[in-house]
């Protein structure tokens, strides 16, 4: 007796798991937005009593923005150009050696990409500004 009474395909499994992809991805945006628009909420609550009990209003709470130098931005684009070029190579040695000798230039997509960031990031690094200082302040970020 087998367990499934119905022969499943290959392209059946690839849309149940694409589809379940798309279904998670969704569930976990809706979530953060129903979060956020939650911890809005209250907030608005917490200054609608504070207006009626005539005590200040508070500040809204922001989300926390790290400010960066432009050293370390440019650190950043060097390290993702090299995990860039890294899947790009790997992509090229698996996709050419094991499924198609053509299918391995799919490679190059994330390494051209990655060759481009680790440029940028070089040019970042010889060109960038000092890293700020107490007497230096970096402009907010909008």
């Amino acid at each position: 007796m087998h367990l499934l009474p119905i022969a499943i395909s290959g392209l059946q499994i690839g849309l149940v798991f694409g589809l379940a992809g798309m279904a998670f991805v969704a569930f976990f945006g809706f979530l953060g937005m129903y979060f956020h628009n939650r911890r809005t909420e209250q907030w608005h609550q917490t200054a609608r009593l504070a207006l009626e009990k005539g005590q200040p209003l508070p500040t809204m709470p922001t989300e926390e923005t790290e400010v960066t130098s432009p050293r370390r931005e440019a650190a950043g684009d060097i390290r993702s150009g090299l995990i860039l070029i890294a899947v790009g190579v790997g992509l090229y040695l698996f996709l050419g050696r094991f499924i198609s000798p053509g299918l391995g230039v799919v490679g190059a997509i994330p390494g051209l990409i990655g060759l481009s960031l680790l440029l940028y990031g070089s040019i970042g690094l010889m060109v960038g500004g000092n890293p700020p200082s107490a007497s230096n302040p970096p402009a907010p970020r909008p």
